[in-house]
């Protein structure tokens, strides 16, 4: 589902009273500060209109709207995670199988199990690892996306999917979230298949992929952008190129799957820059 916009007003503008009255009234949003001022968002036309005439009917100083309660200010607050959580069914699903994933290394002792989600079907001649090209096993292609290796490698993934697919599924829709991750973990999975023959995971190349679609959206659409953070984009492009420098195996935390990550930013670049120009919503 989209988001729409329900109100556009001035970072003085205090909104903490009317938002209760939307939860009150069961209509899911969220309030961004972007270029200045705070935006409103909510999930269809239809809230959208409701919103403004709840806004206005405040502004008239509507009797009725004055019985918001502070059981009820103790109460939404507790039930925002949940909503949040399941405003991005697909980010949600993902963040699931990930987890999944990052179990399946940890339990599956013996790799009775793990090969069958890896890329390659791995086995070893001469002491050297070999691998078959995933023919005819087409899920082999994106399920690497779900492996996981580490505490440190789900939970950076899983907060980087959450913020950056989120922000795009809240945006967006469920259909263009869900094309864009299966498009980049494919592209990049291939790449770093071609690159090296080796067991492989994670959710990096898409993360990546999800940063360059953002950036280059925002770029081309300033008065549609995203929120992302200033600085976020550049923090991000250093971590990777200190992984490709090779400090990462320096300090200990292992090998990392460069090239997917370097394919999957330049695939968002292009996934961004396409979406960009044939999107039919005005710049």
């Amino acid at each position: 589902m989209s988001e729409v916009v329900g109100l556009r007003l001035p970072l003085s503008t205090d909104l903490a009273r009317f938002s209760l009255l939307l939860w009150q009234d069961s209509i899911p949003h969220r309030i961004a500060e972007e270029r200045g001022m705070q935006v409103l968002w909510v999930g269809s036309e239809h809230h959208a209109a409701q919103v403004k005439t709840l806004y206005e009917r405040l502004q008239a100083g509507d009797p009725e709207l004055a019985a918001v309660t502070i059981e009820r200010r103790r109460v939404e607050p507790k039930r925002a995670w949940y909503r949040r959580f399941f405003s991005v069914p697909v980010v949600a699903i993902l963040l699931v199988l990930s987890f999944l994933g990052a179990l399946l290394p940890a339990l599956d002792r013996d790799y009775q199990y793990l090969p069958y989600l890896s890329f390659y079907q791995l086995y070893i001649v001469d002491g050297t690892l070999r691998g078959d090209w995933p023919i005819g096993q087409l899920w082999r292609v994106i399920t690497p996306a779900f492996l996981h290796f580490g505490v440190m490698h789900i939970v950076f993934n899983s907060l980087w999917l959450w913020e950056l697919g989120g922000m795009i599924e809240r945006r967006q829709g469920a259909v263009r979230i869900l094309g864009l991750v299966l498009l980049v973990a494919a592209g990049s999975n291939i790449a770093q298949a071609i690159s090296s023959v080796s067991l492989f995971g994670g959710m990096s190349g898409v993360i990546y992929g999800l940063l360059g679609y953002i950036v280059i959206w925002n770029h081309l659409r300033p008065t549609q952008a995203f929120p992302l953070a200033k600085g976020v984009a550049i923090v991000m492009v250093v971590w990777l190129l200190i992984c490709m420098a090779g400090f990462t195996e320096l300090l200990g935390l292992g090998s990392i799957a460069n090239t997917a990550h370097v394919s999957g930013l330049l695939l968002g670049f292009f996934l961004g820059l396409a979406a960009a120009l044939l999107d039919r919503k005005p710049i």
